[in-house]
């Protein structure tokens, strides 16, 4: 685990920071990038509050924000999607599982698409939070599908 990761909940600069930072990642084409620009127009002036999570090594501090954001990045650099919503579950500093939305396009084989995206989430989990701590939360990935034209949820 990398001792180099620490988030000061106070610091509103470090949500800046990881904003711009996956801005910075190369943009799809197309539809999905229309949809890009209209969901994150604004996130630079949006505060989201911060969960500070439990890890492996007491010394080292993660919040949820840097974790939804890692994975956002993740993902979109592994598979070439966008995260459209993430959500770190568990009380105070526990994890107790993830749930992340992705934007399908047509003919996509969402099963394994799926399991792609756990992989991925497990990586960032084991990363961020530590093997120990989030073997529960590893577990219990949860990924939703968007259509990309209608915004509806898939079933």
């Amino acid at each position: 685990m990398s001792s180099d990761i620490y988030v000061d909940a106070d610091n509103d600069d470090t949500d800046a920071w990881l904003v711009e930072a996956g801005r910075q990642i190369d943009e799809p084409q197309s539809d999905i990038a229309r949809l890009i620009a209209s969901i994150s127009s604004g996130l630079g002036r949006t505060l989201r509050p911060a969960r500070t999570l439990a890890t492996d090594d007491a010394a080292i501090a993660v919040s949820d924000r840097v974790v939804k954001q890692l994975i956002a990045i993740r993902v979109r650099r592994a598979l070439g999607r966008l995260v459209v919503f993430a959500s770190v579950d568990g009380e105070g500093v526990a994890v107790t599982g993830v749930r992340i939305g992705l934007i399908a396009r047509y003919g996509d084989d969402l099963p394994t698409l799926s399991d792609e995206v756990r992989d991925v989430v497990d990586g960032v989990l084991a990363d961020t939070i530590g093997d120990e701590l989030s073997a529960h939360a590893r577990r219990n990935v949860t990924v939703r599908w968007q259509d990309v034209y209608t915004r509806e949820w898939l079933t």
